[in-house]
C-alpha cells in the first residue's frame, strides 16, 4: 500500500466536514487558540505582580477579570479540547473503524465550543473559575457571571456528548479481532477520561442551574439570606473538579504511553499495569474530593476520610511513572522534541505530586491553603505536566497531520525555555506560598523576599511566552515550507519502529 496524498483541501471543506480527521483538527486548532488567549493574559497578570503596588489594572477587580478569564480559558477551552482533538484524530484509526460512532454529532460537540469561548471573553467575568457563592450569587456583576455560567453549563454538555461518542465508538466500534486488552494505552486513556466525564459533568451543570436561578432570585439553594448552604455549593464543585484533574490528566498520560516506547525503541514495560492503573485512578479521583474543603469547618472524621482518598491516588500515579521509566530503562533513547517534553513532564508530574502530598495533611493544608502554594501545585500540574505532554504529543502528530518535518532545533530551544520557565515560576510560587503570599491578589506588602521572589516568577512566565512564539512560528512556518517527512519513519529511529503512519495508511481518509 501507499499514502495517497490528496490534493489541498479549500478550508470550508474542512470546517463543513464530520469526518474524524477534520473534526480532530478543529479542535487542537481551536484549542490551541485558547492557550495563547490564555497564555496573554496569563503574561498580563505575571507583569502586574513584577512590584509591589498596581501597574496595568485599575485595581482588584480588574485583576480578577484576567485571572478567572485566564484559569477558565486554559481550563476548560485547551486542556479539554486538545484531549478531544487527539482523541478524535486518532481513536477510529486505532480501534480499526471508519469514523466515530455518531459523526454528526462529534462536529454538534465540536461547533459548541466556539460561541461559548465569546462567550467568556465578552462577559470577562470576575467570579474567580470556581464561582464560590455567595459573591457568585449576590455581588458578582451581570451580564458577565451569567454569560459564563451559560458558557461552562454549553462546554459541560459539549464534553458529555464527545464522551458518549467515544465510548460507544471504543466499547462498540472497535474490529472485532481488536479486544479490549490489545487497545493501546491512549484509547484506554481516552475511554476512561470519557466515562469520567460521563459520571462527573452532570454534577457541574446542575450547580450551575441552581447557581444562576439564585442569582435570577428565584431559588435559595446556595444563598444564606434564604437558608441556603454555599458550602453545598463547594459539595457539587469539587465533587466534579477533583475528578476533573484527572479527566485533564489522563489524555496525557495516554499521549506519554504513545511516545515513550516510541521513542525508547523498546516496547512498554507493563501494559496491564498502565490499564489498572488508569482504572483505579478514576474511581479513586471520584472518593477525595473534599480535600480542597478542609478549611471550610468539616468534622476531623470526615477530613480523614478525604486525606486517606488522597493519599490512595498515590500509588496509581507511581504506577505510570515507574512504568514510563522502567519503559526506558535500557532502550536506545532518542531525545527529539516529543520525548524530551515526555521526559520534562515526568519529572514535573513528580514535583507536583509530592507537593500534593503535603496538601493531603491537614495541618500542613491549614497553613498553605488560599497561598501562593496552591497556585504553583496546581499550574505545576497543568502547565508542566499536562502542557507538556500535550506539546509533546503535537511535535509528535506533526508530521501524520501535514506531512512535513518541524525545525528540531527550534523545538527542542522551546522545550529547554519552557522547563526552565515552568521551573521557575511554579517552583517559586510554592516558596511564595511558605512566605503566607495570598492568591488572587493584584498587589502585595513591599517586602524585599517578596519581591524578589515575584520578579523570578515574572521572568519565568515571561520564558514560557517567548518559548510559545517560537512555537508557533515553528509550526506555521513548518506546515507551509518544511521538508517531506518520512511516512515511514519520520523521526528517523531506524526499522521496526511503530508509527501512526502504518495506522494512517489504513485510512481511506488520507
Amino acid at each position: 500500500m501507499v499514502l495517497e496524498l490528496k490534493k489541498p483541501r479549500p478550508i470550508w471543506e474542512i470546517i463543513f466536514s464530520t469526518h474524524h480527521t477534520d473534526i480532530g483538527l478543529l479542535y487542537i486548532i481551536a484549542s490551541m487558540v485558547a492557550l495563547f488567549a490564555g497564555g496573554g493574559l496569563a503574561m498580563a497578570i505575571r507583569a502586574e505582580l513584577f512590584l509591589p503596588g498596581i501597574q496595568l489594572f485599575e485595581g482588584q477587580a480588574d485583576f480578577a477579570r484576567f485571572f478567572t478569564v485566564h484559569g477558565t480559558t486554559l481550563l476548560f477551552l485547551w486542556l479539554i479540547p486538545f484531549g478531544a482533538g487527539a482523541g478524535n484524530y486518532l481513536i477510529p484509526i486505532m480501534v480499526r473503524y471508519k469514523d466515530m460512532a455518531w459523526p454528526k454529532l462529534n462536529a454538534v460537540a465540536f461547533w459548541m465550543i466556539p460561541p461559548c469561548m465569546m462567550m467568556l471573553w465578552a462577559g470577562f467575568s470576575d467570579t474567580t473559575w470556581n464561582a464560590y457563592p455567595p459573591y457568585s450569587i449576590l455581588k458578582a456583576p451581570g451580564p458577565s457571571a451569567d454569560l459564563w455560567i451559560v458558557a461552562l453549563k454549553l462546554l459541560g454538555l459539549s464534553s458529555v456528548l464527545g464522551a458518549i461518542n467515544f465510548t460507544v465508538t471504543i466499547l462498540k466500534m472497535k474490529h472485532p479481532d481488536l479486544p479490549l486488552m490489545k487497545m493501546s494505552l491512549f484509547s484506554w486513556a481516552t475511554l476512561v477520561t470519557s466515562l469520567m466525564i460521563i459520571v462527573a459533568i452532570p454534577t457541574f451543570a446542575a450547580s450551575l442551574v441552581m447557581l444562576y436561578t439564585d442569582r435570577l432570585g428565584v431559588t435559595g439553594f446556595f444563598n444564606p439570606e434564604m437558608g441556603g448552604d454555599p458550602i453545598a455549593y463547594q459539595h457539587l464543585f469539587w465533587f466534579t473538579f477533583h475528578p476533573e484533574v484527572y479527566i485533564f490528566l489522563l489524555p496525557g498520560i495516554g499521549m506519554m504511553y504513545e511516545m515513550i516506547p516510541t521513542f525508547s525503541r523498546k516496547p512498554l514495560f507493563s501494559y496491564y499495569s498502565g490499564v489498572i492503573a488508569l482504572v483505579v485512578i478514576a474511581i479513586i479521583g471520584f472518593g477525595s474530593w473534599a480535600h480542597h474543603m478542609f478549611a471550610v469547618g468539616m468534622s476531623f472524621t470526615e477530613k480523614t476520610v478525604f486525606m486517606v482518598g488522597t493519599l490512595a491516588a498515590v500509588p496509581s500515579s507511581a504506577m505510570h511513572v515507574f512504568n514510563f521509566l522502567a519503559t526506558m530503562w535500557g532502550g536506545r533513547i532518542k531525545f527529539a522534541a516529543p520525548m524530551l517534553f515526555s521526559v520534562g513532564a515526568i519529572l514535573l508530574f513528580f514535583s507536583a505530586g509530592a507537593g500534593g502530598v503535603v496538601n493531603s495533611a491537614m495541618p500542613l493544608d491549614f497553613l498553605t491553603h488560599d497561598s501562593y502554594w496552591v497556585v504553583g501545585h496546581m499550574h505545576l500540574f497543568i502547565m508542566g505536566t499536562i502542557t507538556l505532554a500535550f506539546v509533546g504529543f503535537i511535535y509528535y502528530m506533526f508530521p501524520m497531520i501535514t506531512g512535513r518535518m518541524y525545525d528540531q532545533r527550534l523545538a527542542k530551544i522551546h522545550f529547554v525555555l519552557t522547563f526552565v520557565g515552568i521551573a521557575l515560576i511554579f517552583g517559586v510560587q510554592h516558596i511564595l506560598g511558605l512566605y503566607g503570599m495570598p492568591r488572587r491578589v493584584v498587589d502585595y506588602l513591599p517586602i524585599p523576599e517578596l519581591i524578589i521572589m515575584n520578579q523570578i516568577a515574572t521572568f519565568g512566565g515571561w520564558a514560557i511566552g517567548a518559548s510559545f512564539i517560537l512555537f508557533l512560528y515553528n509550526m506555521i512556518k513548518s506546515a507551509m515550507f518544511g521538508k517531506p517527512a518520512n511516512p515511514k519513519d519520520p523521526f528517523e529511529l531506524g526499522t521496526g519502529v511503530e508509527y501512526y503512519y502504518d495506522y494512517a495508511r489504513r485510512d481511506p481518509h488520507h
